[in-house]
């Protein structure tokens, strides 16, 4: 009797399976969902990556024999800006009065360094 107990009680795929198929089905509706973090955690990081290609690109200026390499990698910054750029509005309409805002501001302020920083490096490799 104790055996038919236990095997009651030991958890199996099947039983699992039934429950994340409950938990599914008892989940908010999307439209009422909080939003996920991760659009700004991406936004976050790729403006760090902007500002540290363009600072790395300004202490290694020296070592640069031609003036393309400087130039592609700053005009791809500059697009990737112009993209945080529109993201950031976007961000900031999504999540006004959320959870997240106080991370979005945080995204536009390392996107204003960013900027700065890209304009600092435009005006380093300007002869």
């Amino acid at each position: 009797m104790k055996t038919m107990n236990l095997k009651e009680k030991m958890p199996t795929f099947v039983g699992y399976m039934e429950k994340r198929r409950e938990a599914k089905r008892n989940q908010l509706p999307k439209h009422l969902r909080p939003l996920s973090m991760i659009p700004i955690y991406v936004q976050l990081a790729l403006n760090t990556a902007i500002i540290i290609a363009l600072a790395w690109l300004m202490l290694n200026q020296d070592e640069f024999v031609t003036e393309a390499a400087p130039a592609m990698v700053m005009v791809i910054c500059f697009f990737l800006l112009i993209f945080t750029l529109v993201e950031a509005f976007q961000l900031h309409n999504r999540y006004k009065g959320l959870k997240g805002e106080r991370w979005v501001k945080v995204n536009a302020g390392l996107m204003g360094i960013a900027f700065l920083t890209w304009v600092a490096s435009v005006v380093n490799f300007i002869p």
